[in-house]
C-alpha cells in the first residue's frame, strides 16, 4: 500500500483560498427603486407567465456546471411556487418510503434528503455530476455495428466505457493518516475524474456513474459479507498476515454491468476484462485460474471467493428521491441525462438471487452518499467544518504538487514575504489547473475536466494559452541567470521592512511603514515574477504539456473507435484519420517525456505515461 502522506501546506491552501476571493468578479446591480405592488389580476397574470420547466431547460441547456445547476434549481423552487398550475415534484408517501428503506439502507441523514418536497442545494450538486457523465458517455457514443443484438451492443458500450475510465484515471490510491491508522478513502466520481488517479475502487465509482448515463445496469461484486463492509476496508492474504492494497481495494473485486441475465466483470486493477462472465466464473473459477493467479491480480481474489461471488447493487442516494423522477421526466429533451433510478425496478432486472444494495448506514464513503459527505456545506454537502481541515481541502492537498508550497531559500526566516510569494505561486499554478472562481475551486471547467467531457478543441486552445504562460516564465529564467544575488538584496530589504512595520507604535507610523512594503514589492516586481517563475515555471509547464498529451490521445481515441465501426469507403478514409491523430497524440508524449522529470514526485504517473505511450507509437504504426 502506498502509504505517503503528502505535507499539510496549509499556508497554500489558506492563500490560493484567499486570492481567489480577490479575482471573484463583481456583480453590478441594477439602480434602486421598488416596482409597484401587484394588485390580484396582474398577480395572475404574472403567475400564468411562469414557466418554470422551461426556464430551467434553458438554463440547463446553457451552462452545465455546479453553478449553473444551482441557479436553475434555485430558480426552479421559486418559479414552481410561483405557477400553481405547473406540475409539481413528487414526493413518498408512507408506503412508497417504507417500501424504499426496506430495500436500501438508509441512515437518518440519508431520509431527510429523500423526503424534501423542493430540490435541496445536494440535488445541484448530483445534477452537476450526472452531467459531467452525460458528456462523457455522448463523447464515447458512436452508431452500433450491422447485425448487432441488444446484448452486444452493451458489452460494446461498457466495454468501450470501462476503457475511457482506466485511462482517466491511473492508479494511485489516496491514503490518509486517521487515529486508526493509514487508510484509504474515496472521493465522489467527479473529484476522482478531475484529480485523475485513484484506487480501484474510485475507478468503479466513476464507472458506476457512467454506466447510468450510458443507460446501462452497474453493479458490484464481492464476497458475501460485502454489504455491510465500508468503503475504507483492508484486506489480508490468504495467511492473514500481509495487508495486500490496503482499503484501496474496498471491499469488492469486481465491477459489473448486467448483460441479459449475466454480468460482465471487470478488474479496476488490471484495466481489463475479466476471462469470464459472472455465471461461468463462479461455477468453474478453476478455468480461470490462471488468471487468478497471475501476479496482476492485486486485489488478492482466490477461487474461494470467485465461488461465492455476490452481486450488491449501488446508486446516489438522490437518485432515489420521488423529485427526481419528476425533474428527469419534465426536462428529458432538455438535458438528456438519466437523474432518477427506481430502486425496485433495478433490483428486479438482474437474475435471481436478486441483489442487495450497498450503502452502510455509517460510511461516509459509501458510493451512494459520498458526493454529499465530501462537499462542503455551501457547495451542497454535509461538511460543515471550517475551511481548512474539511474534506475539499484536504483533498485538494493530497494533490498539489510538493514544490508549490515550498518557501523560497531567500525568504527563510522572513514569514509575511514568504507566504506572500506561496500566494502568487499558487494563483499562478492554481488558477491554471484547478478551476477557480471566486472562492470556489473547480467552479471554472479545467482543462482535464474538457477533455473528459469530449470537448476536444476548448481544452486545447486553453493548454496552448497554458504552454505559453509557463514557456515565458522559463524564458524569464534563462534571460537572468545573474538575478540570484538581486534576489538576495531584495529579500534582505524586505525583512528589514517588515520587522520596521512590526516596530511601529502609532497607527500612522505603521500606515508608513506599510506603504513602505508594498512600495517595495510594486518597485521590485520584475525580481518578485521570478521568483515566482522558479517555483511554477517548470511544473505548469510539464502539467500543461501532459494534459496536451492527453487530449491528442483521447481525440485519437474517438477516432479509432469510429474506424472500428465504419465500412466501406468511410473507413478507408478514417484509417488515413486515425493514423495521422495518433501520430499526434505520439509526438506529445514525446515532447512530454523531455518534461516529465519535474513531476517525478507524481507516484503512478510514469508507468501509466508509458502505458498510453506505447499505445499511441503503436496505433501510429499501424498498416
Amino acid at each position: 500500500m502506498n502509504r505517503e502522506v503528502r505535507s499539510p501546506l496549509r499556508l497554500w491552501l489558506a492563500g490560493i483560498v484567499a486570492l481567489a476571493a480577490g479575482i471573484g468578479i463583481v456583480s453590478l446591480l441594477p439602480g434602486c427603486g421598488k416596482p409597484p405592488p401587484l394588485l390580484k389580476n396582474d398577480q395572475q397574470s404574472a403567475a400564468a407567465k411562469v414557466e418554470p420547466w422551461v426556464n430551467a431547460g434553458k438554463r440547463l441547456r446553457k451552462d452545465s456546471d455546479a453553478v449553473a445547476c444551482k441557479l436553475a434549481l434555485t430558480s426552479l423552487n421559486v418559479d414552481l411556487q410561483a405557477a400553481p398550475d405547473a406540475p409539481k415534484p413528487s414526493t413518498f408517501t408512507p408506503q412508497t418510503e417504507k417500501a424504499l428503506a426496506d430495500l436500501v439502507p438508509l441512515n437518518p441523514e440519508d431520509q431527510t434528503e429523500l423526503r424534501d418536497s423542493s430540490y435541496t442545494s445536494h440535488d445541484s450538486a448530483y445534477l452537476a455530476e450526472c452531467l459531467y457523465m452525460r458528456d462523457a458517455a455522448r463523447s464515447l457514443d458512436v452508431p452500433a455495428l450491422p447485425g448487432q443484438t441488444p446484448d452486444q451492443i452493451a458489452t460494446d458500450v461498457a466495454d468501450r466505457g470501462f476503457a475511457w475510465v482506466c485511462r482517466s484515471v491511473y492508479l494511485n490510491p489516496w491514503v490518509v493518516q486517521t487515529p486508526d491508522g493509514f487508510l484509504t478513502v474515496s472521493v465522489p466520481p467527479t473529484y476522482v475524474l478531475r484529480r485523475g488517479y485513484g484506487s480501484g475502487l474510485e475507478r468503479m465509482y466513476v464507472f458506476l456513474a457512467l454506466l447510468q448515463q450510458m443507460g446501462l445496469d452497474g453493479c458490484l461484486v464481492g464476497p458475501p459479507d460485502a454489504g455491510d463492509k465500508p468503503a475504507p476496508w483492508p484486506v489480508f492474504s490468504a495467511d492473514k498476515k500481509t495487508l495486500l492494497t490496503g482499503a484501496a481495494r474496498g471491499p469488492f473485486w469486481a465491477v459489473g454491468v448486467r448483460i441479459g441475465n449475466d454480468v460482465r466483470l471487470y478488474d479496476p486493477w488490471r484495466g481489463q476484462v475479466f476471462p469470464a462472465q459472472l455465471n461461468a466464473f463462479k461455477a468453474n473459477p478453476d478455468a480461470s485460474k490462471t488468471w487468478i493467479e497471475d501476479k496482476a491480480n492485486v486485489s488478492g481474489l482466490t477461487a474461494e471467493e470467485a465461488k461465492k461471488a455476490t452481486v450488491y447493487l449501488a446508486v446516489p442516494v438522490n437518485s432515489l428521491a420521488p423529485r427526481m423522477s419528476t425533474l428527469e421526466q419534465q426536462l428529458k429533451a432538455d438535458i438528456g441525462a438519466k437523474v432518477a433510478i427506481d430502486a425496485a425496478a433495478l433490483r428486479n432486472a438482474f437474475p435471481d438471487p436478486k441483489p442487495a444494495f450497498w450503502n452502510p448506514p455509517g460510511d461516509s464513503f459509501a458510493y451512494g452518499r459520498v458526493l454529499r459527505m465530501f462537499l462542503p456545506a455551501d457547495e451542497g454537502g454535509s461538511d460543515r467544518r471550517p475551511p481548512g481541515g474539511r474534506a475539499i481541502d484536504q483533498y485538494l492537498r493530497s494533490q498539489i504538487p510538493e514544490g508549490v508550497g515550498v518557501t523560497p531559500v531567500e525568504l527563510r526566516g522572513n514569514v509575511e514575504a514568504a507566504e506572500r510569494i506561496r500566494n502568487a505561486v499558487a494563483i499562478t499554478y492554481g488558477g491554471a489547473f484547478f478551476g477557480i472562481s471566486g472562492q470556489s475551486f473547480f467552479a471554472v471547467p479545467t482543462p482535464r475536466e474538457r477533455i473528459q467531457r469530449g470537448q476536444f478543441q476548448d481544452a486545447s486552445s486553453s493548454l496552448v494559452t497554458k504552454q505559453d504562460q509557463f514557456a515565458h516564465g522559463l524564458e524569464r529564467l534563462r534571460n537572468n541567470q545573474n538575478a540570484d544575488n538581486d534576489l538576495r538584496t531584495w529579500a534582505t530589504e524586505a525583512r528589514a521592512l517588515y520587522n520596521q512595520q512590526g516596530l511601529a507604535t502609532t497607527p500612522e507610523d505603521r500606515q508608513q511603514k506599510m506603504a513602505a512594503v508594498e512600495n517595495h514589492w510594486r518597485q521590485n516586481a520584475v525580481l518578485v515574477q521570478l521568483m515566482v517563475d522558479r517555483v511554477s515555471a517548470e511544473l505548469g509547464h510539464a502539467e500543461a504539456t501532459f494534459l496536451m498529451a492527453l487530449c491528442k490521445h483521447e481525440q485519437a481515441e474517438r477516432v479509432q473507435t469510429r474506424l472500428e465501426h465504419a465500412t466501406g469507403a468511410e473507413a478507408e478514409q478514417l484509417k488515413k484519420d486515425a493514423i495521422g491523430a495518433w501520430q499526434v497524440a505520439h509526438g506529445e508524449w514525446q515532447t512530454y517525456a523531455e518534461r516529465a522529470r519535474a513531476q517525478a514526485g507524481f507516484p503512478g504517473r510514469a508507468a501509466y505515461v508509458q502505458t498510453l505511450a506505447a499505445r499511441a507509437e503503436k496505433m501510429a504504426n499501424q498498416k
